[in-house]
């Protein structure tokens, strides 16, 4: 058998030579990982983005994270390009990753709820409670508005962006006559989604502030309202009780109408109010079903037409993170579904006598059983004219 002898120097070269290719690695993987970890800051209001959605797309497969409340966004992909996605921001598309990325607003917003209760005017209350009683006559929805409403879904392993253009009227219901509809998916197998224009037009803010509203609340002003207009005031307000539930709403005081407000609603808001106890026992049993976190933002405004108002503008963003324990299901679902929402009059003289408007359901988080009259109109929203857009 040959033997090989290695004297002294070699084998210490060749140590020295392991150790150092060990250390490079290792500096490396620190160096790499290390670029993995970022926060996303508002530069104007100098303060963190939460939820914002951080994603890659690579030849038809979506890989994505969210920022937390802090704006830290931690990646365990790899990427040549990351794209950066807030309803409020503009979008951004990056290919490397300073320790901070500042993102610029898309649209202008007014500053972020901090809500630090220092006493409520006596005045406050009644107004709002003659709000209330008078607002069925201030916004009436009458006549038809032209609309412009986009949405999109950034899921696990998703990404679906959907945009319709069209005439929206309220009777009963709601109705829509889409004009254009574009799916932007993986294939075409995906439909429309509506999900948030319901949200949007049967939960805009004005619908539901009622009595209970104003008596689960604590209400204080706020001195900041410039460029608010005259006899406009900025009151804050937030829940009696444990859960999150807090914003804004600026109102005019003379004509006593709210020109513009901003809501954030958290996991035990909505599941009290968004769904039915029983339908979520019953799912719970089947699947295992659990909501681990469920943040609602909405921000909306009103314009004025003639002596009455209708909504203009609506931001929607709904994150939902679920969980599914259960022989038939298991794992856990993270999604974010980000809206926009624009409206403004339409002149009906334009309007054809054949024009052909759609049914738009309410909304719903959970639902067993859906009735005939139901499926009918979903089905009808997803039998309409779209193109699509494969990425």
């Amino acid at each position: 058998m040959r033997k090989i002898v290695l004297d002294r120097s070699d084998l210490i070269n060749k140590m020295n030579k392991r150790i150092s290719i060990i250390i490079v690695c290792l500096f490396l993987s620190a160096h790499l990982f290390a670029q993995r970890l970022f926060v996303l800051w508002d530069k104007i209001n100098d303060i963190p983005v939460s939820r914002a959605s951080v994603y890659t797309i690579c030849q038809g497969k979506v890989k994505s994270t969210f920022s937390d409340q802090q704006g830290r966004v931690s990646l365990d992909f790899t990427f040549d390009s990351l794209i950066i996605s807030h309803i409020n921001y503009q979008k951004v598309c990056v290919r490397t990753l300073p320790d901070t990325l500042f993102l610029q607003q898309m649209t202008r917003t007014l500053s972020e709820i901090v809500v630090n209760f220092a006493g409520e005017p006596a005045w406050i209350r009644p107004m709002l409670k003659n709000f209330v009683k008078q607002k069925a006559a201030k916004y009436r929805n009458d006549g038809v508005q032209k609309y412009y409403y986009e949405t999109q879904n950034i899921g696990n392993a998703m990404l679906y962006h959907f945009a319709s253009k069209g005439l929206v009227r309220k009777n009963e219901l709601f109705e829509i006559h889409p004009m254009e509809s574009i799916i932007t998916f993986k294939d075409q197998t995906a439909g429309c989604d509506y999900s948030n224009l319901k949200n949007t037009l049967y939960h805009d803010f004005v619908s539901d502030m009622d009595e209970k509203f104003v008596k689960e609340h604590i209400f204080y002003i706020d001195e900041l309202t410039e460029g608010l207009g005259d006899n406009v005031a900025k009151i804050l307000f937030k829940s009696k009780k444990e859960w999150k539930d807090s914003g804004f709403l600026c109102i005019d005081t003379i004509m006593n109408v709210i020109l513009r407000a901003k809501r954030s609603m958290g996991l035990e808001y909505n599941m009290k109010n968004r769904t039915n106890a029983f339908v979520r026992s019953t799912v719970n049993v089947f699947y295992g079903h659990k909501y681990k976190d469920w943040q609602i933002d909405i921000e909306v405004e009103y314009q004025q037409l003639g002596n009455s108002y209708y909504l203009s503008s609506c931001q929607y963003a709904n994150y939902i993170w679920e969980q599914f324990d259960s022989k038939k299901r298991k794992g856990e679902n993270v999604y974010s579904v980000t809206s926009i929402y624009k409206a403004k009059p339409y002149q009906e003289k334009s309007i054809g006598e054949k024009t052909a408007y759609l049914i738009l359901p309410k909304p719903f988080a959970m639902k067993i059983i859906m009735s005939k009259k139901e499926t009918k109109q979903e089905e009808s929203l997803q039998n309409i004219k779209k193109d699509y857009r494969i990425y």
